[in-house]
């Protein structure tokens, strides 16, 4: 396995805010995606979604190449855990999501939405493996949105206040109650936070032998294409259209007067 292609953007334009992240070793590839900060609280100086992001990677790095991707899982479940004060609340604990391949196995690992592609696999849509939670939080940010625009607010002005994603802060707070919880039925969704991942919101999907290339991106990336270049181009069309990100980009966030991006992307293509 080599990298062939490899970026990093955060959405600010400052590396150093980056909540999201790429690993590449002998044995492993991934892309992390640390979860947004919706509290305000820092851990060891940083936000959130960047301290988990950081710990999983570094974890990743310590596996034995042979490990399954139950066993990776656990451990990366540790590691997060160890680092965390015991009596952190469940709604306060730092979050990531990742896509791994491991080269011993020739799988693909999937804890949440980090999307992948490889030939032989439909372009890689973000929407197709988003959580059911945010499917809704973004339906209702978009009704938000349109009835202002109706009323005669501005774009320009609702990009500066996002009155859409004031509205479902309640719900993106809440949502942690469905992390790693069956209980939840379809609300359910796979995340690395310290605490067990059902093996049910684990994914392990097999590259068969003639596949050359794997692509795992983010969702900063709406769809996954084949080079960076086709991937950051389709992306630039889109937020030249859609700022707000209610039409085609519709999330649970615009884009920010300044940003480069509605969130940090990565992107990694390795050849196998």
């Amino acid at each position: 396995m080599r990298p062939l292609e490899q970026s990093l953007i955060a959405k600010t334009g400052r590396l150093d805010d980056c909540e999201d992240g790429l690993v590449c070793t002998n044995a492993f590839a991934a892309v992390i995606d640390g979860a947004t900060d919706k509290t305000g609280r820092r851990f060891n100086g940083l936000t959130s979604g960047r301290y988990a992001m950081q710990v999983v990677a570094e974890a990743l790095t310590t596996l034995a190449p042979s490990t399954d991707h139950t066993n990776a899982v656990v451990a990366l479940t540790q590691a997060l855990a160890d680092s965390l004060p015991r009596e952190l609340a469940a709604e306060d604990r730092p979050a990531a999501v990742a896509t791994v391949y491991s080269v011993s196995r020739r799988e693909v690992w999937q804890i949440g939405d980090v999307g992948y592609w490889f030939e032989g696999l439909a372009t890689a849509d973000r929407s197709s493996n988003r959580k059911v939670v945010d499917d809704i939080a973004i339906a209702m940010r978009a009704a938000v949105l349109t009835a202002a625009l109706l009323r005669g607010i501005s774009q320009e002005d609702l990009a500066v206040n996002d009155i859409g994603r004031e509205a479902i802060l309640p719900l993106l707070r809440s949502q942690w109650a469905f992390s790693n919880n069956l209980a939840a039925g379809h609300l359910a969704y796979g995340v690395l936070n310290g605490l067990p991942v059902p093996p049910e919101l684990v994914t392990a999907v097999q590259v068969p032998e003639a596949v050359q290339e794997l692509v795992i991106a983010s969702d900063g990336y709406p769809r996954i294409f084949p080079t960076l270049a086709q991937t950051e181009e389709y992306l630039a069309v889109l937020m030249a259209k859609d700022p707000l990100c209610m039409g085609p980009l519709a999330g649970t966030k615009g884009l920010r007067p300044g940003a480069v991006g509605y969130d940090d992307r990565a992107y990694l293509r390795i050849e196998l």
